[in-house]
Order: structure tokens, then sequence, then C-alpha cells
């Protein structure tokens, strides 16, 4: 088996500090890694063993989360017919290969300790496969522990999972292989939950505890769709016996909706599927109104509609995570995606997009108006680039649309220190594009005056710095190592443009200090054939060039640090000293550096 595990980011909140806004962030790390991806190799499948992943989450944000899993993007693979296999085939399948390996490999799982599905129930990949289940407990107020399913900043969970082959799988999955891929997701608590979920239903009574048998349910549901649409399996349960599947309302006494009911058959296994009006859930009414619903299977002969007590061991109660919820609306476009060239994330090896998207902070007036880059903020500047990265230089390509119409921007990777941001910080990642490019101090009792006063020299970084010097000053790095000018509609006037870490730029000139060749009549007035912009002066996309850095390697001669970089990468508006520069759009970005 080969896992792949991959992360989402989602940050919506926004903080208020004076004429200042700060998004907040939501971010997990897996296994003390803020990006994660790990492949696990399980080559010797045989009846009767077993293999184990271990991991923990934490929240590494500002702001609360919920937290759910997902299995999905299975592919299993004849991967050769051995001759037991075809003997098989030949006797019990007509022949016909059989290679859905993922319908004999049984799960289970705990979480910080607590069962949530047990091996013994015999439950498949292929039956929690494509539907996530929340890691974090919700059954706040009346169960023991409380769990509300939020994970608090530094908080974390710990998730063990377990793949068994049973005892008496035949020869028919001999040599047959499995991939799929576990993807650990995070949403801030506001924020509509995953679609396709599922929650793992136990015998808990007497005690209140998952037991760990054979006797179990797992509803799959939609969080939201026109009507609840269920898939619920039990196993373990009497057979041949009638069951009722029901939205447990508290108090005990409160009238308890039936969802569906059938018969188990001879080996005490239910399947009911199909949906149903139910509203919301839970509804107003409920005691559990705020936190969740609780869904039950019992007997219908102890079902009456306000059922008695106390309940009996074939009852299923709901256990991990506990309470769910639904809401009724218009099922949502939400498809489980196996594709992640595109991902906005960082850490394995492959290609990947990342978003300019956030506002910058200083967006300025020059060239003799203002522009609205809220557009352009919209996923609409994009850098696609390869992690890890060989020849030490960060190469890719990047198109925009939604820009200043003739403007000239220049692009800037910037380092986080942990002075500046204590939860997501990185100064060793500041400190490689600091001696690449150059420092500016951004807070601290001697930094004082405007950008110029607060430039810093690598003598002044290693002496003030927080990570280096006397933590007088909070000092950042930045890079500027590539520019590009947009053409009349506000694009990048090719489709996409090579972006090469190859020059360390101090600033950019129209005809000025050059690394490159100078061309004449620089500066345009747009007046004629723009009447949008009349007596604005820009800068021909053709007299554009960099005036170099002093002592970071030349023109053509940059090459960044081996390493692992977490940054920022921005946009700003180059004023050719004829205002100011305005940093406008800005991203995060994550690499390494073999």
């Amino acid at each position: 088996m080969v896992i792949g595990g991959t992360m989402s980011f989602f940050s919506d909140t926004e903080i208020s500090a004076g004429n200042t806004f700060t998004a907040g962030t939501i971010e997990i790390g897996v296994n003390g890694q803020l990006h994660w991806s790990e492949t696990f190799t399980w080559d010797d499948i045989k009846p009767g063993k077993d293999f184990e992943i271990e991991f923990e989450v934490v929240n590494e944000g500002v702001n609360p989360l919920k937290l759910w899993k997902i299995i999905k993007c299975v592919e299993t693979d004849e991967n050769g017919i051995i001759e037991p296999e075809q003997e098989w085939y030949d006797e019990f399948n007509g022949g016909d290969p059989k290679n859905d390996i993922d319908s004999a490999i049984v799960y289970e799982m705990y979480v910080d300790g607590q069962l949530a599905i047990s091996r013994h129930a015999g439950i498949t990949m292929s039956q929690i496969k494509d539907n996530y289940i929340g890691l974090v407990k919700l059954d706040q107020p009346f169960e023991p522990g409380n769990g509300d399913g939020i994970l608090y900043p530094g908080e974390s969970v710990e998730v063990i999972q377990r793949y068994y082959m049973p005892e008496g799988t035949e020869n028919w999955a001999q040599s047959d292989a499995m991939t799929f891929v576990m993807e650990i997701e995070a949403r801030q608590i506001s924020a509509p939950e995953p679609l396709q979920q599922m929650s793992f239903m136990d015998n808990k009574y007497p005690g209140w505890s998952a037991t760990a048998d054979s006797r179990m349910g797992i509803l799959k549901y939609d969080f939201m769709s026109p009507e609840f649409n269920y898939d619920f399996l039990g196993v373990g349960l009497h057979g041949e016996e009638e069951y009722c599947l029901i939205y447990a309302k508290d108090p005990w006494a409160a009238p308890k909706p039936l969802i569906d009911s059938g018969m188990t058959d001879v080996d005490g296994k239910i399947s009911l599927i199909g949906s149903k009006n139910l509203g919301d859930l839970p509804s107003t009414d409920d005691e559990n109104y705020m936190h969740g619903a609780k869904i039950w299977l019992l007997p219908c002969d102890d079902y009456t509609g306000s059922i008695g007590w106390p309940p009996y061991d074939d009852w299923l109660f709901d256990n991990w995570p506990g309470l769910i919820n639904y809401k009724q609306g218009d099922r949502p476009n939400e498809e489980l995606n196996c594709d992640y060239d595109d991902e906005n994330t960082s850490g394995d090896e492959g290609e990947y997009t990342i978003y300019l998207n956030q506002l910058g902070g200083d967006i300025g007036d020059q060239y003799g108006y203002q522009h609205d880059y809220t557009g352009a903020a919209s996923n609409n500047v994009a850098f696609t680039y390869n992690s890890p990265l060989a020849g030490n230089r960060l190469a890719g390509t990047m198109s925009a649309s939604g820009l200043k119409p003739y403007a000239t921007y220049q692009v800037k990777v910037t380092g986080v220190p942990i002075c500046s941001d204590p939860v997501e910080g990185n100064d060793l990642a500041n400190e490689y594009v600091g001696y690449k490019g150059r420092w500016t101090c951004v807070s601290g009792v001697t930094c004082v005056g405007d950008a110029n006063a607060r430039n810093r020299s690598d003598a002044q970084y290693l002496a003030r710095s927080y990570f280096r010097g006397d933590s007088s000053e909070c000092i950042v790095g930045y890079l500027v190592f590539d520019y590009f000018t947009a053409d009349a509609s506000g694009n990048i006037e090719i489709a996409d443009i090579g972006i090469l870490s190859d020059t360390s730029y101090h600033v950019l000139y129209c005809s000025g200090p050059v690394c490159g060749t100078a061309s004449p009549n620089d500066f345009v007035t747009y007046g004629t054939n723009d009447p949008a912009h009349p007596g604005v002066q820009f800068c021909q996309a053709s007299g554009v060039n960099g005036q170099i850095e002093s002592g970071r390697g030349g023109c053509d001669g940059l090459t960044l640090d081996t390493g692992i970089y977490s940054l920022k990468m921005s946009l700003t508006e180059e004023s050719f000293h004829q205002g100011s520069w305005a940093t406008v759009l800005v991203g995060d970005i994550d690499f390494e550096l073999e």
C-alpha cells in the first residue's frame, strides 16, 4: 500500500489592528511538518497480518478549526497473476480475475486512545473510502469528555490506523496491489463542512464507551442536500430482526423521528439507503441544538416514538466523532480530487500552483490613480513551480489578469521571522532570503523613520535581530528576483512568463543602472490611446531594467542556499522613483532546494 498525504489551508477571518487588517490563519501540522506528505509501504500483505500508521495533527494556526480525515482515490491492481490465483479464478470465478483487494483489507482506527472503529466488525477499506470522518470528538454536552468538535490553537489529536488482512483470505488476493491517498483537512469552524461524511456507531451500553466487538454501524450522509441522504450499514446484530434508524432528540422523553427501518439477514447485517425530509439536523427543539444530532439504531420492538429505558446491547449509539450536523439546501457540487499537481501546498515532490490572493497592505496611487486589485486577488494571479528544486534557483511560470494596465511589477519573496509571526514564523527561511537580497526593520525601539531609515545591512542584522543579535529589532529579509510589465488590459503580455531567481535586484529603473541593455524613449504617456489614464507616464516593457543588489552575485549570478523555504511571494508596483513602491498582492509559497 502506498499512501500520499496532502493538506488544505483555509482562512477568511480578518483581525483589525488600527488601520491595518491582517488575515488570521488556519494551518495544521502533521507529525511536526506543516507541509506533510509521507509514503507508507506494506509490501508483504498476508492473511492474519496487519500494518499500522500513526500520526499526530497539531493546530499550528491562530484560529480554532474543525478537522477531518479521508481515504480516497483508492486504486487496485491485479499486479500480475500467479498460478495459485489463476487456479482460484478457474474454480470459483469462472476464470475471471478478481482484484478488489480493498474489499479484503479491514480497517481499524483509534483517536486519542478512544476506539472509533474496531477490526472485529470487519469493516473494509471499500466501505469507508471516499467519506470524511471527523477527528475531534463531538459529544457535548452529554457524553463523557464533553467534546465540542473543535481543535483549538496548540491542541493536537493522535490517530492510530491499522490495516488488516483477515485469516481465511483466499488465493485470489495474492500479488494484488492497492494505492490510496490519505488527506487531512482543516476548516474554519464557521465554514461549511465537507459534503460526504460518515459517522461510526457502537453498542456503548453499559459503560458508555465503544466495545471492541463485531457489533457496530457506519452512517454515511451528505452534510447538505434537499433531503437527508443516508447510507447505513449495521453488522453483528441479531439475525432476522427488524431494526429502526432514528433521530434521537433530547430530552429523553422527546419524540424521536424514524428515518428508516429494515430486517437484518441471517448474519445480523442490515443496509438502509435512502433520503428523507427531516429539516436541519439538529432541529431547534433538540437540547443538542447548538452541537449536533444523535442518530441511533435499535430493534423496532424497542421503538415506540418515545422509547423506554434501559437500552440493550444491540442498540447502536453515536460513537465517533459523535453528533452529526446536516443542513437542508441545494447539494454542493463538491468532487473528490485525485490530481495534486495544482494543490496550493508544498512539501512533497511535484508541480504546485500558488495564488497571490491576499491584498497587500500598502496599495498606493502612483501613476496618477488608485487601482482596484480585488479581481486580481480572486485567484487570477498564479505561480506554478516544482518542489523540490534543483540547481539552487526558484523557477516557474506566472500568469496574471486584473492588474494595473501598463504597470511594471517586482516579483519578490519575503521571509516571515518568528518575531513577526510566533506561530508560523521561520527564522532560517527569513535568513536565507535576506542574505541574498535586502533587510528591513519592521519593529523595535530603534526601528523608526521612513523605509530608507529602516533598511538594514548584514552586519546590522547580525547585531540587532531577534534571531542572531541582541533582540532589539525584528528584521525581515526580502529578495526581488524578477519583474514584468502588464499590458493595456492589466494582463501579463505573454500568457505565462518565466520567473527565475537568477538575479538579486535593488530596485528597477526605466533606462538607468541596468542588468542588460536599456532602450531609448522608455517613458511613454498613455493619453492619446487610453483616455482612462490621461497624462500618466509608464515605462515601456522593453525599457525596464533592474539595478543589481551589490554583493549578491551580480547579473544572472544569484543562487539560493539549500534548505526548506516558507515565505511570502508578492507583486510590488514599481514607481521608478515617481512615487512609492506598493506591495499589492501576496501569497504563501513553500519549496525545498536540494
